[in-house]
């Protein structure tokens, strides 16, 4: 087995849980914005998955966002924000994105400069207090997000939340909170075995679960059958029964396991 990334391979199995993943996205596109989580072990195929639904998603109509948690130090706060927002600015035509972002424009240019590069005549947002100048921050991403999802429906995905800031969370929480009526899927990833209930993440999911809008998915090993189909599309070998049997027991259906 050749192939080390495993979000490469052909897509296999899961089909439960992309039919789960495509019902939300359909009740998005049809104004009931929802937010799920894609909970599982690393290399269980979290991410794989997501990009599955990007790839649905495109032939919805929805526009595709995505930002990526950042593992080192040194990433700013609200990296996988300013991440997945940089690209749709950058790619949408001036005009309209200034009427998408609103009022909030030069906050929001604070988290990404490309705003103040792109429009002209964006003056400095007042200088508040660190909670005003937070609630004007989700504010102004919320409002900015829902006016775009008008335009064309939003899928956003942050990947890997096992690793961001508490600010970036936080702001989660915010925009969450205000799905109802939008036309907004937001999907994040994460590592369950990184997010005890004591953690950041853990207390933020703990607050999400309450929300009527949430579902957490826990993705698990492949089926054993489609641990034969991902042997046999990686190596052109269908593997005897005897074979796909340790196989599946000895890497539990884990798709990095399978090609390491």
């Amino acid at each position: 087995m050749t192939n080390n990334r495993p979000w490469e391979s052909e897509f296999i199995g899961r089909q439960p849980e992309l039919a789960v993943l495509t019902t939300a996205l359909d009740d998005a596109i049809s104004g009931r914005g929802r937010l799920v989580m894609l909970a599982g072990e690393p290399g269980i195929g979290k991410t794989r998955l997501a990009q599955e639904l990007a790839s649905y998603a495109k032939t919805s109509g929805a526009q595709g966002l995505w930002g990526w948690c950042y593992e080192g130090e040194g990433a700013p706060s609200y990296w996988p924000w300013g991440d997945s927002l940089r690209t749709y600015i950058q790619s949408t035509e001036p005009d309209l994105l200034k009427t998408q972002l609103g009022n909030g424009a030069a906050t929001i240019g604070e988290m990404v400069p490309e705003v103040l590069e792109i429009l002209d005549g964006i003056q400095p947002a007042p200088t508040m207090e660190a909670d005003q100048a937070r609630f004007r921050l989700f504010d102004a991403i919320t409002g900015f997000l829902k006016r775009a999802s008008e335009d064309s429906p939003v899928l956003l995905v942050l990947d890997d939340l096992q690793w961001t800031d508490r600010p970036s969370l936080l702001l989660l929480e915010f925009l969450a909170r205000q799905l109802d009526g939008s036309r907004i899927l937001l999907i994040g990833t994460y590592r369950d075995t990184e997010a005890p209930p004591e953690s950041p993440l853990g207390e933020s999911l703990a607050r999400l679960a309450r929300l009527a809008s949430y579902q957490c998915l826990p993705i698990m090993g492949l089926l054993p059958e489609d641990v034969g189909s991902f042997v046999e599309v990686e190596t052109g070998i269908t593997p005897p029964n005897q074979l796909l049997s340790a196989i599946h027991s000895h890497t539990e259906g884990n798709p990095f396991s399978l090609v390491r």
